[in-house]
């Protein structure tokens, strides 16, 4: 299960994400939490979703060949002191009772654009901090085993702090998380040898397409993606409304409980593939499997109204959306030669970040209007259609055999 923890750069880089993933957990608990009272309006909810994505549709694919031509240490490290700002301002404001809903706003917008460049990069980085690539599976299924753990105790942590400090708390120390990621960062081995370029930014993207254009499964991998971001993730947004409508007054507290409970269904998933990988021919249809199981235990929230029954549906949810995109990374990452690895998997993150946006503010909309049941319930369909479709589109054609990971194409 630990087999990446041998590496000393992979530990220490996991290790410090780890903290600073559970700030920003803390911190996006709390500004949903936070806007929702200030406004008391689903779309708003939405719409700062939606903010802090629609960076990542125009950047997020340039960024990609920054990852493959410049250090990616230095592009996520200064990601990471944007976001530690960017904190920090939402962090005085509040303390100062400046607050407003557009301070959050253009905070989210701040955040959005160094996620972008830093996401294909960060993607891309695993590999560099491996002596030995075959454990990149491993270390694939345990970045996604950090990340879930946070979200189960980041939102944990983010309930209680609401309940009996104040959500200023909250942004302070995820200010504060980002520093030991940064130390980290500034004294890890240097792997990468990023060539210098050798076409114009628009050549280069347009090799990365074709090269994915030419490899069905990971066509595949990445349309999947593209639908759970579309379809599947903004409940994580909406859940504020979820929490007033079961926990009226106590909502900071359920907000938390919610929040818990679909970190503890991706921890579970997360874990199970930690421990085994399955095997390529079974990976496509598994993340088919995981997609409707999603899609189904989302539309049951729709129905329920039992606090336990609505904390397990949610851990469901969680768990088969991580394993359902977290099988798509590993696909990609044994598929993708190393010159073309930062652009590919700039794709992989744009079709996660660059189609959620769309899906918040889709979310917030029917929220506003419709209210929660009709929402969910088209996420749902959402979800499930898309997984029969690539189900169907797989079984219609041979696709091209996988390339080591250390190769070049």
């Amino acid at each position: 299960m630990f087999e990446a923890f041998q590496e000393k750069d992979y530990r220490a880089f996991w290790t410090t994400q780890f903290i600073s993933n559970i700030g920003s957990w803390m911190q996006t608990v709390a500004q949903g939490w936070l806007v929702y009272r200030l406004t008391d309006s689903p779309f708003l909810l939405g719409f700062v979703g939606f903010a802090s994505s629609i960076p990542s549709f125009f950047l997020m694919l340039p960024a990609g060949v920054m990852a493959d031509h410049f250090d990616r240490r230095r592009v996520v490290g200064a990601s990471q002191w944007a976001q530690a700002l960017s904190a920090l301002f939402l962090a005085v404001a509040i303390r100062t009772g400046q607050l407003s809903v557009w301070q959050i706003i253009a905070a989210s917008l701040v955040v959005g654009v160094a996620i972008s460049f830093s996401a294909p990069a960060w993607q891309a980085m695993v590999v560099d901090l491996l002596d030995d690539r075959a454990r990149l599976p491993n270390a694939v299924a345990m970045n996604s085993l950090q990340f879930n753990l946070s979200r189960v105790l980041g939102p944990l942590l983010a309930g209680l702090t609401l309940a009996a400090w104040g959500s200023f708390w909250c942004f302070l120390f995820n200010a504060i998380s980002f520093l030991p990621l940064i130390f980290v960062l500034g004294r890890l081995t240097k792997r990468q040898k990023p060539p210098q370029p050798t076409a114009k930014l628009w050549a280069l993207m347009a090799e990365g397409f074709a090269f994915v254009r030419g490899d069905r499964v990971i066509l595949l991998a990445l349309s999947i993606v593209a639908a759970a971001s579309l379809f599947g993730y903004p409940y994580v947004t909406i859940m504020p409304m979820v929490a007033r409508i079961l926990y009226a007054h106590d909502d900071a507290r359920g907000l938390g409980m919610l929040m818990g409970g679909i970190g503890a269904g991706a921890l579970a998933g997360s874990a199970a593939l930690s421990i085994s990988t399955p095997a390529p021919r079974r990976m496509m249809p598994l993340i088919f499997t995981c997609m409707m199981v999603f899609g189904v235990a989302l539309g049951g929230v729709a129905f329920v109204r039992e606090h336990a029954a609505v904390i397990v549906l949610l851990a469901v949810c969680g768990a088969a959306m991580v394993v359902g995109v977290a099988l798509c990374n590993t696909s990609i990452q044994q598929r993708v030669p190393d010159a073309m690895r930062g652009r590919v998997l700039s794709m992989y993150t744009f079709a996660f970040f660059a189609f959620l946006p769309f899906g918040n503010l889709f979310a917030g909309i029917v929220a506003e209007h419709r209210g929660l049941a009709p929402t969910m319930l088209a996420m749902s369909a959402g979800l499930v259609l898309a997984a029969l479709v690539a189900a169907g589109v797989r079984a219609s054609g041979p696709h091209a055999p996988a390339v080591s990971a250390g190769t070049e194409h």
